[in-house]
């Protein structure tokens, strides 16, 4: 009911993602914080350590849908800040290699600049692509369009308590 009321706050966003994971639906989970995280960035979100903690807590639902879903698989790719259009299509070339399986549609996050999830090694300050791979191609133009379309701006959102 508080997204109907109000669908530009991010907090309502959050706390649907959080009761999806109560009950194990980790692939909504993902989707809510997501959203929750963009419109916190759009909103001029000042916390930068909000906005990393809401992505952490985005990708770490994804990996967990990743854990009971077969439908996409994920990669994760070093990403220097120069040439991002050839690290997106070097990225998309070693998913298709690494997960043939996964190739029906095939995106990498163009706004991604990704840390990894929790349990991975990584090196500090390391920043990466994210890439994923769908057996059903519709499955997957839904994500990249969920992904990349434009949200409108509400200015004067309160925040979160």
């Amino acid at each position: 009911r508080s997204i109907i009321q109000n669908p530009s706050h991010f907090c309502n966003h959050l706390r649907q993602a959080a009761c999806f994971r109560c009950l194990h639906r980790y692939p909504e989970a993902a989707r809510s914080a997501m959203v929750a995280q963009c419109l916190y960035v759009l909103a001029e979100g000042a916390g930068q350590d909000t906005s990393d903690l809401l992505q952490l807590y985005w990708q770490a639902m994804t990996q967990e849908a990743l854990n009971g879903e077969v439908s996409f698989s994920v990669l994760y790719t070093p990403f220097e800040k120069e040439d991002k259009a050839d690290k997106i299509k070097e990225a998309n070339k070693a998913f298709a290699e690494k997960h043939p399986d996964y190739v029906q549609h095939i995106f990498t996050d163009p706004h991604g600049i990704h840390l990894l999830p929790e349990k991975a090694e990584s090196h500090p300050g390391q920043q990466y692509l994210l890439t994923l791979g769908f057996r059903n191609k519709e499955i997957g133009k839904t994500v990249e369009k969920f992904v990349t379309q434009n949200l409108p701006v509400f200015p004067g959102v309160p925040s979160c308590s």
